[in-house]
């Protein structure tokens, strides 16, 4: 006889994590054309645990080098709340791109919090030691202002950020300071409008964790320098994505964060691009898929 759906055991709801990190990586154009894969990159498994990996000495010609770092990925229910908890870091020290931009050490992290599955969809987030240090353009110390609670706390209503106008205010500041920035070149004024909209009717927010630069040559406008003779340099990019889930199979929404805390488009010295000390965090949780049959 068949046993009675209320009689059968429960599958327990189910987190998938997602992380991974990387320290370097490039596509150049001159004067050597090459890519340089993501170097040091770790990746989390779907059922968390720990990843670490540490980054020797690289240099590639004269163009790109550092002297060491590491990066690490983990997740592991919360010890403090009924979640899940995912950590991402990446630090790079020694870093040395073409003589012009140097620094002691660059640090990402992001920490998530992820309620468990039944108790809201939107995980909180931290950026808690994510810096530079002794961050130095063309020989001059770069101050740098970090704005790390652009995203804020998490809303006890379970809010989505997508939807929160604390910080999608916080993010059109960001947009108008550098639209109102003095000398601002042709393509930051097409790039960064007047009146943009923090959401652009996407599934993805774009910020930045550092909201200003000081000492910087060339002309910086926000987390932008626009450096002649070398090319854009972008601090602390954020983008947090949002994948719709699946309310009828028990799918929550799942939240991704990307982290870059360098990114250069250079067009001069040398052409081609880099991201330096990037992060992807996060994961989603669902129902487990209802009931679990018996064994025979």
């Amino acid at each position: 006889m068949a046993a009675r759906a209320d009689e059968l055991p429960m599958i327990e709801p189910v987190h998938e994590y997602y992380a991974e990190a990387d320290v370097l990586s490039a596509d150049l154009e001159q004067p050597l054309r090459d890519e340089i894969k993501r170097r040091v990159y770790v990746k989390l498994p779907k059922d968390g645990h720990y990843q670490f990996k540490k980054a020797e000495p690289f240099r590639f010609e004269g163009i790109l080098s550092y002297e060491s770092g590491y990066t690490q990925v983990a997740g592991h229910p919360s010890s403090k709340t009924a979640g899940f908890t995912t950590l991402a870091t990446s630090v790079l020290e020694g870093l040395n791109v073409l003589d012009v931009i140097t620094a002691d050490r660059v640090v990402a992290q992001i920490s998530t919090v992820h309620p468990a599955y039944g108790t809201g969809q939107v995980p909180s987030v931290t950026f808690l030691g994510t810096r530079f240090d002794n961050l130095k353009i063309g020989g001059h110390i770069v101050g740098v202002t970090r704005k790390l609670d652009i995203l804020g706390p998490r809303r006890d209503d379970d809010t989505s950020y997508f939807e929160d106008d604390e910080v999608l205010g916080r993010i059109s500041t960001q947009y108008e300071t550098i639209a109102a920035a003095e000398n601002l070149p042709e393509w930051a004024a097409r790039d960064y409008p007047k009146g943009r909209p923090a959401l652009n009717g996407s599934g993805r927010l774009e910020c930045s964790l550092v909201s200003g630069v000081t000492d910087a040559p060339g002309t910086p406008f926000g987390h932008v320098i626009d450096l002649p003779h070398f090319g854009k340099i972008f601090l602390g990019e954020l983008q947090v994505d949002r994948k719709p889930g699946d309310r009828k199979k028990g799918i929550n929404d799942a939240y991704t964060f990307h982290l870059t805390m360098i990114r250069l488009e250079m067009g001069c010295l040398a052409k081609g691009s880099a991201k330096i000390v990037a992060l992807d965090a996060n994961g989603t949780g669902s129902g487990g898929g209802g009931h679990k049959p018996p064994t025979p």
